[in-house]
């Protein structure tokens, strides 16, 4: 294993935009992110990154903060693991909490993700906000213990924990989901 100073390959490059694209259409109402986005160099500062050819892992640790564009992620560590073509298979972001924001097309809103862990499997588009999770875009917001979004079909779930002695919630109520959407304004005549 190797350590060396952060600089984004095209792998990184390839994970990085469909993972927080993905996060992004998590809404209620399809928003694209800004198309410029995805032109725009990758930048990347931790205090420090890991890779590992061998595993297949490349892990940025300590205040990570990512930025494209409009989008910027912070967390405590990033962790990409690759498939044996140099894809990547899965990327987790951990934090306390981690944290998403993005600008829709137009610029005029952001939309925004917090979650203890977001999780992100490109082969199957699904996208995964873990402990604490919550959305947010244009003063409406979801928030529950985990919020799961497939792009690929097009289908959003907003689970509460179930108690589970695994997930260290036994005997403990969990929290409901929670939604609020605020009215749109109406555009006068």
């Amino acid at each position: 294993m190797w350590t060396y100073t952060a600089r984004p390959n095209d792998s990184v490059r390839r994970a990085v935009v469909p993972l927080f694209a993905v996060l992004l259409a998590a809404g209620t109402e399809h928003v694209r992110a800004l198309p410029t986005d995805s032109d725009q160099p990758i930048e990347i500062a931790a205090d420090r990154a890991e890779h590992d050819d061998v595993k297949r892992v490349t892990i940025y640790r300590g205040g990570v903060i990512i930025d494209q564009g409009s989008l910027h992620i912070t967390g405590d560590t990033v962790t990409i693991l690759f498939d044996r073509y140099d894809d990547v298979a899965k990327m987790i972001v951990v934090g306390a909490p981690a944290h998403f924001r993005q600008s829709a097309d137009g610029g005029t809103s952001n939309r925004k993700a917090w979650a203890r862990q977001m999780e992100y499997f490109p082969g199957q588009d699904l996208i995964m906000l873990l402990g604490a999770a919550r959305y947010e875009r244009d003063g409406s917001h979801v928030q529950a213990d985990r919020l799961v979004y497939d792009s690929r079909r097009a289908r959003f779930k907003a689970l509460t924990d179930t108690g589970s002695e695994d997930e260290g919630t036994a005997g403990k109520t969990p929290e409901r989901v929670r939604i609020e959407i605020k009215p749109k304004k109406k555009q006068s005549q």
